[in-house]
């Protein structure tokens, strides 16, 4: 047991170096995917470039003085696809007028069919937000609360689970390197913590959307501490010279 516990990554037989090392490589590099997937699906949530507080507030919060489909077409996202002036402000003033199906089909209809439904059809890319129907836009025209909490339910579950495990891996590796056994604690056990606040705090962010904050930082902290947990290691395998 005592030879356990002093031992080293530094020792390690070459071939068991490269297969840690790697492992840990291709981890920190899903990471940094990860990052690149969250930045593309919220960064353009309020309809400006960049991630900001206000992406993840419309996001998880939603914008409760709007529907999602008036968010979207005024100042959101999906702007850029009605070029055609005076369009937009014909759709916004059908929901302000109640939304009425005759409303739909006289003006706002034969728009969306000209600049959205070749994307948001059952067959399309948006087939998760079809606007073929009256029904199906109506859907769109309820006021915007975020994302609903069976979204975060199933997102939950699952990342809490495999990111877990993946800290599981990092900090059985970051035990073996040469840090003191103080600080080898704190930072094994803190990205669990932070894993717990960041996904509490998603779910909160429905409710108080002040929350967001709390949330970013948390997932600063888990970034911050995955890139320890990966460096420190492979910095100790390969770069630090041995003392004599």
């Amino acid at each position: 047991m005592a030879d356990l516990l002093s031992f080293r990554l530094k020792n390690l037989p070459t071939p068991l170096k490269l297969v840690v090392s790697l492992a840990l490589v291709i981890l920190g590099l899903g990471y940094l995917i990860a990052m690149v997937n969250l930045y593309l699906t919220y960064s353009l949530t309020d309809g400006e470039p960049g991630l900001t507080p206000n992406d993840l507030r419309r996001a998880f919060y939603g914008n409760r003085d709007n529907t999602k489909l008036a968010a979207k077409i005024n100042g959101g996202s999906m702007e850029q696809f009605l070029p055609k002036v005076g369009d937009k402000e014909k759709v916004l003033t059908w929901i302000q007028d109640g939304a009425s199906q005759a409303g739909y089909e006289k003006t706002v209809q034969p728009i969306l069919q000209e600049n959205c439904v070749r994307c948001h059809n059952p067959e399309g890319l948006q087939r998760f937000a079809p606007l073929t129907t009256y029904e199906q836009v109506m859907v769109v025209t309820q006021i915007d609360r975020g994302e609903p909490v069976s979204l975060w339910a199933r997102v939950a579950h699952t990342h809490i689970q495999s990111i877990g495990i993946i800290f599981l891996i990092l900090g059985l590796v970051f035990s073996l390197t040469e840090l003191s056994e103080r600080w080898k604690v704190i930072i094994v056990v803190a990205p669990f913590a932070a894993l717990l606040v960041d996904f509490g705090a998603r779910f909160l962010a429905k409710y108080f959307p002040a929350v967001v904050y709390l949330m970013m930082l948390s997932g600063a902290a888990i970034g911050a501490l995955f890139g320890i947990m990966v460096l420190v290691p492979l910095y100790e395998m390969w770069m630090k010279k041995t003392s004599e």
